[in-house]
């Protein structure tokens, strides 16, 4: 079982053929003005330029709030170039408010703020839902870039860049009792006052997971920036610059139709990018902005355009272990589940990631019962779901060898596109897991796997009988 549910609405703002525009300052000279005449379905377009004072958007419904810029990142344009290109010329010198309100995008505007760059927050009557801030650069004065206050819902936030003035802070706060499973954070730049976390420097990141999977929309500017670059290959010259056996690997290679890039050939399932949305998100939670840390990730596609594989699959899947170990990859990430046991080709491939110091990090499965016979190896870190309440899921299988738990019930995530998903399912549990071991390992990045996996089962919660058990195994990791 992996149930999905497409938060449509989040897209009806910008597609709406009907949607009046007002303009901000042809029209409305301060964008509070355009706002407060905004109806449902509208869209404020802020033209470029400096826009004092604070601005509340209180009980509104289907509203699009853009600065006036080029949004688009094209293939081969590497990301801080496609990110930066303009984002900087409408400028919000004032915090941003959503209250009560639901379907609220906004795009494209820098906020230089006292406090929080953005507060959301509702009424138990009346909470904000599906709010969505995309390539904005946030600057609070003080604080973290994002306050979430009660009662909200489905908020992603997507900043091209943050400055924070003190390395302690992090991007995104509570106020009050919030749970973290209603968020979806990415960031391609983030400074404080004495470091730099640089995501888009398009220098190599020293831990790389590879994401075994569907395949990756490495198109959406979420992730785009945290996609591995092969730093050998030159894109597109039809070498094999590095001599690897994969000619113009940019981002890692599709096993599925034989090429460089997902998104050419057959169609991908959403679930790969669903996956790589979540290791992103985990990165950005956990990571101390105190500290520069780059961790990457590979896109390896092995599942067909309905998110399966078949017998005739394995070899495809040993290759790509293979790959992932033999181009740096330090973590491998396979949210893939089998009811037989995997021959002789892919038992090794991962025998061989072990024997190289890789971390496997496989999945419980979604069946009610034991867990699968990928996940069922001493050589792989095996992760089971929780709800928001650190509930071992119902779903989610159980025995011996399942090591650690973490959040796989309505936790939300990004789809090809664009549009975010509230997803459950034990393989939306690992990709936070392989986050959050990458980060330890970009701190340390001397630690052998025994070391890591320690670290993380010291660190975990217990949430089920004392000690290691069989449905918690040694706890939750969140």
């Amino acid at each position: 079982m992996q149930r999905w549910v497409l938060l449509a609405g989040l897209l009806s703002v910008a597609l709406s053929a009907s949607a009046r525009v007002i303009s901000v300052p042809e029209e409305c000279a301060a964008i509070q003005s355009a706002v407060d005449l905004a109806g449902s379905g509208d869209v404020v377009d802020v033209a470029p330029g400096i826009y004092d004072g604070n601005v509340v958007v209180l009980d509104k419904t289907d509203l699009l709030i853009r600065g006036r810029i080029d949004l688009g990142v094209a293939a081969g344009v590497p990301c801080w170039e496609a990110i930066e290109r303009s984002p900087r010329r409408c400028v919000l010198t004032g915090s941003l408010a959503i209250l009560s309100s639901r379907r609220v995008r906004v795009e494209g505007l820098t906020i230089l703020a006292p406090g929080p760059c953005v507060l959301i927050k509702g009424t138990k009557e009346c909470p904000s839902s599906d709010v969505t801030v995309r390539y904005c650069s946030l600057a609070p004065l003080a604080g973290s870039a994002v306050a979430l206050g009660e009662h909200h819902q489905h908020v992603s936030v997507f900043c091209s860049s943050a400055h924070l003035s003190d390395p302690l802070d992090r991007m995104i706060s509570p106020l009050g009792e919030v749970h973290r499973v209603d968020t979806l954070l990415t960031c391609a730049r983030t400074y404080s006052a004495t470091q730099e976390v640089d995501l888009a420097s398009g220098a190599p990141a020293p831990v790389v997971v590879a994401v075994i999977d569907s395949g990756i929309d490495w198109s959406l500017p979420e992730l785009t920036c945290r996609m591995w670059r092969n730093p050998f290959e030159v894109p597109g010259n039809r070498v094999d610059d590095d001599a690897n056996g994969y000619v113009d690997d940019l981002f890692g290679w599709d096993f599925r139709d034989g090429d460089a890039s997902s998104l050419s050939g057959t169609p991908i399932h959403w679930h790969g990018t669903a996956v790589a949305s979540l290791v992103a998100d985990a990165l950005e939670r956990n990571n101390p902005t105190g500290r520069p840390i780059t961790v990457s990730i590979m896109d390896l596609r092995f599942l067909d355009s309905d998110g399966m594989f078949y017998t005739s699959d394995w070899g495809r899947l040993a290759d790509a272990i293979d790959y992932a170990v033999g181009n740096g990859a330090r973590i491998i990430n396979l949210s893939l589940y089998a009811t037989r046991e995997p021959p002789g080709v892919v038992r090794e491939a991962i025998e061989r990631a072990a024997a190289s110091d890789v971390l496997v990090v496989a999945i419980a499965g979604n069946g009610a019962g034991d867990i699968g016979p990928i996940a069922n190896r001493a050589d792989v870190l095996t992760v089971g779901a929780t709800d928001a309440a650190g509930n071992v899921a119902a779903f989610s299988n159980t025995g011996a060898s399942l090591d650690l738990v973490s959040l796989g019930v309505d936790v939300l995530t990004l789809l090809p596109g664009g549009p975010l998903a509230s997803l459950s399912g034990t393989s939306f549990a690992a990709p936070r897991v392989a986050g959050i071991a990458a980060l330890h390992l970009a701190q340390h990045p001397g630690l052998t796997v025994a070391e890591l996996v320690d670290i993380l089962r010291r660190a975990a919660l217990d949430v089920g009988d004392p000690g290691c058990d069989t449905d918690s195994g040694w706890g939750l990791i969140e």
